[in-house]
């Protein structure tokens, strides 16, 4: 396996990890050290277990993860048209028309969105999350070896 060759699973998997930590909340930083903590802890006091509020499905994350997933997906579909009009050979689509890598690449964010609001509705909000980006890594790989026309 040349150097070439290796760089497509790894592009994928940095996808990967940006898009997982960019689903991280905010870090918290203890700036002000234990002086911040107060001398006297107040009385315990029994608490009501609160349900945590529901996000909604399009919110900001979801739809930068579809903007980004939605356009690698378009990039990959572009160069893959452009390298079967000149004599390509698509490996990873069952195809060899551009119109259906289209149809392919177009169905792939159907599907992705379908999981994911699947997902959403039965609770999974951390897989919700991730399954963009999943399909974002696997359509940069594609997109790697078509740039780099690795065979």
């Amino acid at each position: 396996m040349t150097s070439v060759q290796r760089l497509c699973p790894i592009l994928a998997v940095i996808i990967l990890a940006v898009g997982v930590r960019a689903q991280d909340g905010p870090v918290a930083c203890l700036a002000d050290g234990p002086a911040a903590v107060p001398a006297e802890a107040p009385p315990l006091q029994p608490t009501v277990a609160q349900v945590p509020a529901q996000h909604r499905f399009f919110d900001r994350q979801q739809l930068l993860a579809l903007y980004i997933h939605s356009g690698m997906r378009v990039a990959d579909a572009i160069k893959t048209c452009r390298e079967l009009s000149h004599g390509g050979v698509e490996d990873w689509i069952p195809t060899q028309s551009c119109a259906g890598v289209v149809a392919w690449q177009g169905g792939s964010v159907g599907l992705t969105l379908g999981v994911g609001w699947l997902l959403h509705r039965h609770g999974n909000h951390r897989l919700e999350r991730i399954v963009p980006w999943i399909g974002t890594g696997a359509s940069a790989a594609g997109w790697t070896k078509s740039v780099l026309n690795i065979h």
